[in-house]
Parts: C-alpha cells; sequence; structure tokens
C-alpha cells in the first residue's frame, strides 16, 4: 500500500447507472462513506428516483411478496424498515406481527425515497451530488477516465461506474409474430401504467404468464375496474401458492450440516425430496425447507459447475419457483375467488397465433391435444424478464457487450462478474475494477439477485470496495 500527501486532493468522480433500489442504496452507502471525497452522479430516467420501477406500482394496493421482517434497507439493521413503518404508519402495531405482515409496494417505496431524503440531508462537506435525468446508452474508456455518453445531454466523465439498470422488459414469447409487438393492443411492459389505461372497452384480456407479475396485472386490472374475463397463459399453468399455510412448519432439516458438505445438485435434491416427503407424512408444511435455503442459495449456486447450473434451469428452475414465490395469502385469496367465479381463466400450453384485424385481437392457444381461440382487447407480457444482455433493449448494455466490455453471465444470465466484489469480467477474462454490477443482472453469478436480502448486500460491498480503491483519509491519498 503506497500513502502520498496531497491536500489538493481532486474528488473522485462515481457515475450510478440506475435510480431504483440497487442505484439508490449503493449510492446512499457511498455518502456514508467517511474518507471519501467524492462527486455522485445519478444518471436516471423513467421512474421516480428511489422507488424505481419496483416501487412505484400502477396500482397502489399492490403488495410485497417478501415479509416486512426481510424488508429493512440495511442488513446490519435487520428491524429496521418495521420501526418506521410502526413510526410512520401504525404506531400501536405488534412490531412482531408487524414483521410477519405485507406492506404494499407504495408503502416501500416511501420509506426508501425518505432514506434517500435523509441521506442527502447529512452529506458530508467532502461529498457531491447531481442527478441526471436522461439515459446512458454507452461507455468508452479513456487513459485515466469512463466517458458516458447520454442520450440527450453532454457527455459525463467518471473514475469509476455501477451498473444498477434493474431488470428488463419480459422476453418476447414464441408465438407472437414481430409485427404484432408493435400494435397499441400489445403492452411489453407489465409494471408501466398504460398496460392498465382505457381497459373500459368490450372484450377480455390476455396475460402471457402465470407468476407474481401476472397476479400483480390480474390484481391491478382488478382495482382498475375491469369486470369482463382476465385470461392467462404459461407453459405450465397457475402454480402459485399462498405464502403461509395452516400448519406447523417442518424444522427436520439442517441446513448447517449440509453445508459444510457443500452437496452436488442430485444430491441436494434427493435431501430435498427425502425432508419433503416426511414433512407430507408429518402434515407439516415443506415450505420451512426452501426457506430455510435463502441464506445458502447463492453459495449453493456458485458451488454448481455450469453443467448443473443448466440442468438446474431445464429440470427443476419450475419447482423452485412454484415453492419460492408465494403470494402474501389475502392475494391469494383473491385471485381463487376469480378463478372460482370465472372472471380469471389459466390456460397451460402456448400462444399458436396472434392476429389484429380491424382492432380485434385473436388469438389462439395450444393447449397439448386441444386448441382454442380467444378474443381480446389487448395482451399483456408478463413473462420472466429478459435475462440475457444481448437480447435486452438496453442500448448501454448491447454497446458495452458488443465490445467486450462487459460479457454474458453463465447460462447466458445477467453479466458476468467478479462474484467478491461485483466488478465486471470483460471478454479479454480481465476485472474491469472500475465498472461495478448490481441487481438483477448478477443472476447468472448468484442466482438469487432480487429481492431486498440480497441487493441490500451488494449496495453496501460495492460501496466499501470503492471506498478501499479511492480512500482519502486525513488528506492522504491511500492507492491500494
Amino acid at each position: 500500500m503506497i500513502r502520498i500527501v496531497n491536500e489538493t486532493i481532486q474528488p473522485v468522480k462515481i457515475a450510478v447507472i440506475g435510480g431504483g433500489f440497487c442505484g439508490t442504496l449503493t449510492a446512499i452507502h457511498l455518502m456514508r462513506c467517511a474518507g471519501l471525497k467524492a462527486q455522485l452522479y445519478i444518471i436516471n430516467k423513467g421512474y421516480p428516483l428511489a422507488k424505481g420501477i419496483a416501487y412505484s406500482p400502477h396500482t397502489k394496493n399492490l403488495l410485497l411478496n417478501v415479509p416486512n421482517g426481510n424488508m429493512s434497507a440495511f442488513a446490519d439493521k435487520p428491524a429496521h424498515y418495521v420501526q418506521w413503518l410502526k413510526s410512520t404508519y401504525q404506531p400501536n402495531a405488534n412490531e412482531t406481527e408487524l414483521a410477519a405482515a405485507f406492506s404494499t409496494r407504495q408503502q416501500y417505496g416511501v420509506y426508501l425515497s425518505q432514506l434517500w431524503q435523509d441521506a442527502v440531508s447529512k452529506l458530508d462537506n467532502d461529498k457531491t451530488i447531481r442527478i441526471i435525468n436522461d439515459y446512458a446508452d454507452d461507455i468508452v474508456k479513456g487513459a485515466n477516465l469512463l466517458h458516458i455518453t447520454l442520450r440527450n445531454t453532454a457527455a459525463l466523465a467518471a473514475h469509476t461506474v455501477i451498473l444498477a439498470t434493474g431488470n428488463a422488459n419480459p422476453a418476447i414469447p414464441k408465438g407472437i409474430d414481430k409485427t404484432f409487438l408493435k400494435s397499441k393492443y400489445y403492452f411489453a411492459n407489465p409494471w408501466g401504467s398504460p398496460c392498465m389505461e382505457n381497459i373500459s372497452g368490450p372484450g377480455d384480456i390476455l396475460i402471457i404468464g402465470a407468476g407474481l407479475t401476472a397476479i400483480d396485472a390480474v390484481i391491478g386490472l382488478k382495482h382498475r375496474g375491469f369486470e369482463q374475463t382476465i385470461h392467462t397463459i404459461s407453459p405450465n399453468g397457475y402454480l402459485i401458492k399462498p405464502w403461509q399455510e395452516d400448519k406447523l412448519p417442518y424444522t427436520g432439516m439442517d441446513m448447517t450440516g449440509i453445508m459444510n458438505e457443500a452437496p452436488p445438485l442430485l444430491q441436494l435434491l434427493r435431501l430435498v425430496n427425502t425432508h419433503r416427503k416426511i414433512a407430507l407424512k408429518l402434515g407439516q408444511s415443506a415450505y420451512a425447507i426452501v426457506d430455510s435455503f435463502r441464506p445458502y442459495t447463492q453459495q449453493i449456486w456458485q458451488g454448481f459447475s455450469l453443467n448443473e447450473k443448466r440442468q438446474f434451469i431445464k429440470y427443476l428452475k419450475i419447482f423452485w419457483e412454484k415453492a419460492r414465490h408465494r403470494l402474501p395469502n389475502q392475494q391469494h385469496n383473491l385471485v381463487a375467488a376469480l378463478l372460482k367465479n370465472g372472471r380469471l381463466v389459466t390456460h397451460k400450453g402456448y400462444i399458436a397465433s396472434i392476429t389484429e384485424t380491424n382492432g380485434e385481437v385473436t388469438v389462439k392457444l395450444n393447449s397439448g391435444a386441444t386448441t382454442s381461440l380467444i378474443k381480446v382487447q389487448r395482451v399483456i407480457n408478463c413473462i420472466s424478464p429478459e435475462t440475457d444482455i444481448e437480447k435486452q433493449e438496453n442500448p448501454l448494455l448491447n454497446n458495452l457487450a458488443r465490445k467486450g466490455m462487459i460479457t454474458a453471465g453463465p447460462c447466458r444470465m445477467g453479466i458476468n462478474a467478479c462474484t467478491d466484489d461485483h466488478s465486471v469480467i470483460t471478454a479479454d477474462d480481465e476485472l474491469r475494477s472500475t465498472i461495478f454490477v448490481t441487481g438483477s443482472n448478477l443472476k447468472g453469478m448468484l442466482w438469487e439477485s432480487t429481492a431486498a436480502p440480497e441487493l441490500r448486500v451488494q449496495a453496501k460491498k460495492i460501496a466499501e470496495c470503492i471506498r478501499e480503491k479511492f480512500a482519502v483519509l486525513n488528506d492522504e491519498v491511500i492507492i491500494a
């Protein structure tokens, strides 16, 4: 380590691309870094700063899919969000009960906004922050700086960049002609308000997908007063289970002992199946088996070979998601009621074709041995976000991939990066320690990289890495 005294040191310029949960929380940690003299730039466009796409929902009563007790923005303060909820909305609530409950996404967005405002109000004199309301389309590497091309404003130079671009739009489903993708009756973004607007006309609605995003769309449409039938289509049909069962949780699986053995995929699958059968025999909830994996999921994924990762995605992903991604019970009950009265019809199969004639959309569904035709007023794409960076409609990631400044992660999911500090790995297999990545674009590296418990850890880790790289203590530059 070299220590150089320099009382006139210039601040390090840090650009955070994306102003949702990941980008905002990383910036908050950077703002709190003692001894870091910095100019922070937050490049954000399209959604409110801090809230992002996830917490500025199209419908105010959409719930989080994780209990309040797991939603603190800070891993070292696990009760932070529950305490904020109590002081802000429910002063008389029991904290234990509040921790087990589910907030609305809108409430959580208010929480994140307040965290941001508090951090800005306490900004050190050695730091400045600038919000840039624009899109970043490219990054060009200079001698000592990274030059960020912005769509509508002058380019920006930074010493280091954090890619916090969030989820891409859903992948393009099979069976849809490219011409229909440009139709005003096709909605590629299921999180934006437009897919919920102008629904008073005649005709049903088709939702492609049957996961959590699809259910958010169903609830949103019903909240807006849609009275016709909602159809969903997916290869496996509707499989979402309630968050809690009216059973005692099964606690017979010793994860500590299992992790000490670092079992391969097949052995792990056998262990889970054995304990699942025991839980069923005892009449206990097997959900606890999957939940017990949560602290170890990333470690397990990183221990898999590339072939094991591919096998998991091909054969086991659907079963994992069925057990892992569950609905709060009140929303599950609402969906059950819609299914019972026929207002929600779920189809297991695929789209064979979609045609639009004189403003009428006809969808041919293939459900195994049978086909059916439904006429709808619109189609909303709610399948999983596209994870292949070369297929995403993101000019920034497309351009960086084309130049080899970033590469696809395992199984073409997200961005290839170092799991220690989340710096990207370039096409020539070098660490680009001036560019970091966080959030859903780490899915290929970590598998679980979408919810607060893992994202908050990433945000702090990246801030600490930048702090170590550009540390300034007592007017001394420390070069690691």
